[in-house]
């Protein structure tokens, strides 16, 4: 089953790359007339001219190449979906190319989306509006649960914490709506009043007088609020410590002792697992606590505004823009995407791994594959000296760390062995009666029964957790692998015209920051294999510890343009790797001959964004990485050899005294 708490917990199993980071720290100077020198902002000055060149679509809440080489391979697939729906042939049932045509010519048929209505969800919905009962409303869950959808009881498949060669049920809290980081901001109280307004209207929608939706939406929000309020924070599910609980079958059942969790699993055929994880037990306990015959009408409010929302992008479109308005919001954007690029983009998510087969083998360069594994096995060994450099760390935590490295598995461009979920996925087109909302049902279902029978297989370590398309790229501490979708290996990230000093700061820093996620204050409880064993002495791991605090406090200096300081604690593993990943590829490039201001500069313009005031609260409060311009020069004022690159010399505003520099995984004897 997927959904956001259950991807949370993916991003402390695969700390990904990139999820969202911002730039208008009060070091960026993209807006200001005067282009600054290097010694004053080294991101300002390396991205002024691009930053005045580029604008925010206003479709968008921000501009970078993440967003220009994903709008670049969206086009590419695009095209694709056009050539298939305009050849006029007829494909073979359970194709690709059928699955794409029908499944867009249904999203793009608006008319008759809007005549279809709700149909598709309508038993649902009225199972849950029905319930008399807790026991009934139950039983509207259940029914949610085989097409896929959750609400109030979430959980998902993970390889185990403490034995990666076997698979958990994991149990998340419910649905967060906007979320805690939200809730619990004074800041953010204009975004809340507007996501109350959404429910309210998402609620007159479906068919509610206003004034009862307006007083359901609050109950709405004040339920998931509560909730809310003992859910775990972003940077708690880097520790194993506070979301790995194990639970047996009857101490589960005693956990949700208010509900009838014997049912729930028999239906969803999890009963009598050997263990199960509870990643949110106090946010578990307070819906429990709140699963009572007085919460009923505010209980199925929430779950049909859960599944109104979930299900609203391939809903009549009403629903659709009414979902989107609220995104925009938060994000800043101006103007709705076209009716095709939303059709298109939820084809996309839908039949992901179709459109990834067909990237791959239409775009993919596998002369940039094997440049990556020499640019990797290079990295590797300069990281195992850095290893060997540390004088804080005992020769036999050494060898487990190089052990690490030794054994760590490269995924470049496509999967070996193709995910089968495509035999799962069927498309009913519009001509025998399909329509778009029910085939997001059936999707979605299948999806479900793919994910089930895949967890019941076992550990497949063959397995990816991005697409080719992706312009991304993770470490996975489960499986201690480094995993580079085809589609980051572009300019400027790599590219073959570019020098190699170009590329080291580009792909090289971005390889050099996933193999640092192995030692980041998450992936370093991990060992060889994917298990949590802390493989560090007392000593060691308190040395660990303050260097840690170090950068913590380090990065709290940083502000962005609204003045609030950036979250050390929040952002602490992906610094981290940032860090390891600038003092690696400015070893290899020393080594090598190359140029450091061409690493130094390719760092600043991967990182080069605009965006919106609205995105930058959101994501100082979400995002686990740094603000764009932060990550640039946060992390060069802490690499001794920028400084003779650069001239840069006490007084200046890229200065940092030496004692005050920080890093965990550095060339130089601890500070």
């Amino acid at each position: 089953m997927k959904n956001n708490k259950a991807i949370q917990k993916i991003t402390m199993v695969i700390i990904f790359l990139f999820i969202v980071s911002l730039t208008g720290c009060v070091n960026s100077n993209a807006d200001k007339t005067v282009k600054p020198s290097v010694s004053e902002d080294y991101y300002g000055a390396i991205n002024y001219d691009l930053l005045k060149e580029k604008t925010i679509p206003a479709t968008e809440g921000a501009w970078d190449y993440f967003y220009e080489l994903d709008e670049q391979t969206s086009g590419q697939l695009q095209e694709i979906v056009t050539e298939l729906s305009n050849s006029g042939e007829t494909y073979p049932k359970g194709s690709s190319e059928q699955k794409i045509s029908d499944l867009y010519a249904c999203a793009i048929d608006l008319d008759a989306r809007n005549a279809e209505g709700l149909t598709a969800i309508a038993p649902y919905l009225e199972k849950i509006e029905s319930a008399q009962n807790l026991d009934q409303y139950l039983d509207g869950l259940i029914a949610l649960s085989a097409i896929g959808e959750s609400s109030l009881l979430r959980y998902g498949y993970y390889q185990d914490d403490m034995n990666s060669d076997t698979m958990i049920v994991g149990f998340e809290s419910m649905d967060a709506l906007i979320g805690k980081e939200y809730m619990e901001n004074d800041s953010m109280q204009q975004y809340c009043d507007a996501y109350k307004e959404y429910i309210r209207d998402m609620l007159v929608l479906s068919g509610e007088e206003k004034g009862a939706a307006g007083q359901n939406a609050e109950a709405v929000y004040a339920f998931a609020s509560a909730v809310a309020s003992q859910a775990l924070a972003p940077d708690e599910f880097y520790d194993p410590d506070r979301y790995y609980n194990v639970y047996s079958y009857d101490e589960l059942l005693a956990l949700y002792g208010n509900i009838n969790m014997t049912k729930y699993l028999e239906a969803q055929g999890l009963s009598r697992e050997d263990h199960y994880v509870v990643f949110e037990v106090d946010a578990i306990k307070q819906i429990n606590g709140l699963f009572t015959e007085e919460n009923l009408p505010v209980l199925k409010a929430y779950t049909k505004f859960v599944l109104l929302n979930d299900l609203a992008n391939y809903a009549p479109v009403d629903y659709r823009d009414l979902k989107l308005e609220m995104a925009m919001k938060l994000d800043g954007a101006t103007e709705k995407k076209t009716d095709q690029r939303l059709a298109f983009d939820e084809v996309e998510s839908f039949l992901e791994w179709e459109f990834g087969k067909i990237y791959a083998e239409k775009y993919f360069d596998e002369k940039a594959k094997q440049d990556v594994k020499t640019m990797v096995a290079t990295i590797i060994d300069q990281y195992k000296e850095i290893i060997n450099a540390q004088d804080w760390m005992s020769p036999g935590t050494k060898q487990k760390a190089i052990l690490k490295l030794d054994t760590m598995d490269l995924k470049i461009g496509y999967p070996d062995q193709w995910t089968t979920i495509g035999n799962y996925l069927q498309v009913t087109a519009p001509e025998e009666g399909g329509s778009y909302l029910a085939n997001a049902v059936e999707l979605q279902k299948a999806t479900r029964q793919f994910d089930y029978d895949d967890y019941k297989k076992g550990v497949n370590r063959e397995q990816w957790y991005m697409t080719p398309q992706s312009v991304n790229a993770y470490y996975n501490p489960a499986n201690n692998e480094i995993v580079f979708p085809a589609a980051i290996l572009q300019a400027p990230y790599f590219d073959e015209k570019q020098s190699n000093g170009k590329n080291l700061g580009g792909i090289g820093a971005v390889i050099a920051h996933e193999i640092s996620h192995a030692f980041d204050k998450n992936g370093s409880l991990y060992d060889e294999k994917g298990n949590y064993a802390v493989w560090w002495t007392d000593a060691e791991y308190q040395n660990y510890d303050a260097l840690s605090q170090k950068i913590i406090a380090y990065y709290g200096n940083y502000t962005i343009s609204t003045g609030d300081s950036v979250d050390g604690t929040l952002t602490l593993s992906e610094n981290i790797a940032d860090l390891g990943a600038l003092t690696t590829v400015t070893a290899v490039a020393q080594k090598q001959g190359e140029s450091l201001e061409d690493v130094y500069s390719n760092w600043a313009t991967i990182w080069a964004k605009l965006s919106t005031p609205d995105l930058e609260k959101n994501y100082l409060l979400t995002d686990v990485h740094a603000p764009a311009a932060v990550r640039v020069n946060a992390v060069l004022s802490s690499i001794d050899a920028f400084y003779d690159s650069y001239g840069i010399k006490a007084g200046d505003q890229m200065y940092v005294a030496p004692d005050e520099r920080v890093a965990i995984w550095q060339t130089k004897a601890t500070q």
